[in-house]
């Protein structure tokens, strides 16, 4: 469900980043941020938390438009300062309005695993064993479906309806 969201997001809605209740999920692409957090993991940022301060791990926008999560080490008026915790030099200001969200949490190497579930082979067994599991637990021993008791009376009335119309033929072809 949440790779059809994604898709619809992006690239339907044209928005850089898929949401749910202010909270966003991105895979790390490179080292800048180690030992704290690794290439490879799924970090959580809260896009709706606007309380910036020293020491924070934020998500943004650089100059060509591409996610950078670094901490912020100064912070001067409208401008921030931020970096990498294994980089040696601060990058260049931003303002406010390039920060995306605010970091909140991570998965380790979670990115392995949304690179396994973004495949189609995967997507596909998930979607069968998914099936398997809802017949599995919608079936009796013998295989029947289990019903409710409101199924259960319209089936017996079902029933009770073709054996009364059996019964009227038989007794008009009687009557013949």
């Amino acid at each position: 469900m949440y790779n059809i969201y994604n898709f619809v997001s992006v690239n339907i809605l044209n928005k850089k980043i898929t949401t749910i209740g202010g909270y966003g999920m991105l895979e790390v692409v490179s080292g800048s941020m180690e030992p704290n957090i690794h290439k490879g993991d799924i970090i959580f940022i809260n896009t709706k938390d606007k309380n910036y301060k020293i020491d924070d791990i934020i998500t943004f926008y650089d100059e060509e438009g591409s996610f950078v999560t670094h901490r912020i080490v100064s912070i001067e008026g409208t401008e921030i300062v931020t970096q990498g915790d294994n980089n040696n030099i601060a990058d260049d200001p931003i303002t406010v309005e390039s920060i995306i969200g605010k970091y909140k949490f991570k998965i380790g190497k979670g990115g392995k695993m949304l690179s396994a579930l973004k495949s189609p082979f995967t997507m596909i067994m998930i979607l069968i064993i998914g099936i398997l599991i809802c017949a599995f637990i919608s079936t009796d021993k013998e295989g029947n479906p289990i019903l409710d008791e409101e199924e259960k009376e319209y089936l017996e009335f079902k029933e009770y309806l073709k054996e009364k119309k059996k019964n009227e033929k038989k007794d008009s072809n009687l009557d013949e």
